[in-house]
């Protein structure tokens, strides 16, 4: 029986799912939880105060270029790593909880290097781990799945009417 844990992520958003097969006769993708970014959702006037990305008033009313861009940017990496690290943390959990041996991560290329550099599952030599580097987030669960069926990582759904008729 094919078994996998699959994180599916970015810079916003994770979604992680488990597969096995023979459950369900569909064999469809089950979501277990979906993380969000906090830190993505905050207004960029909540993370560093300044009028605009970039901008400064001067005494004269004039705008001129700051350092206030660099600020934003490094506090906007700083939340992408932390929630990478979050995303990292539960996905350990689940591994372990249910004993995948097999673990898939489809990310964003910018999310998968946060998530490779935090300690933990991605590190592990007793798991087998795929990952592919696109954002494939917005995708739905049955869109995902025959994505990776695709690749051939996982069996393909059985549609609903061939499901029916066995």
């Amino acid at each position: 029986m094919k078994r996998a844990c699959i994180a599916v992520v970015d810079a916003l958003r994770a979604r992680l799912y488990t597969y096995e097969e023979g459950g369900d006769p569909t064999h469809q993708l089950s979501e277990k939880q979906d993380l969000v970014n906090a830190g993505r959702r905050l207004k960029v006037g909540d993370m560093v105060s300044n009028n605009e990305p970039g901008m400064d008033v001067s005494p004269g009313g004039a705008r001129a270029r700051s350092q206030t861009d660099d600020h934003r940017d490094a506090k906007v990496e700083e939340m992408d790593s932390k929630f990478a690290r979050e995303i990292v943390e539960n996905i350990e959990r689940l591994v372990n909880e249910d004993g995948f041996r097999h673990l898939i991560v489809v990310a964003s290329p910018k999310m998968l290097g946060l998530m490779r550099q935090a300690d933990g599952v991605l590190h592990r030599p007793d798991l087998t781990i795929d990952e592919i580097s696109r954002d494939l987030a917005k995708l739905t669960s049955s869109q995902l799945h025959d994505h990776l069926a695709s690749m051939k990582l996982i069996p393909a759904r059985v549609r609903l009417a061939t499901a029916r008729a066995r």
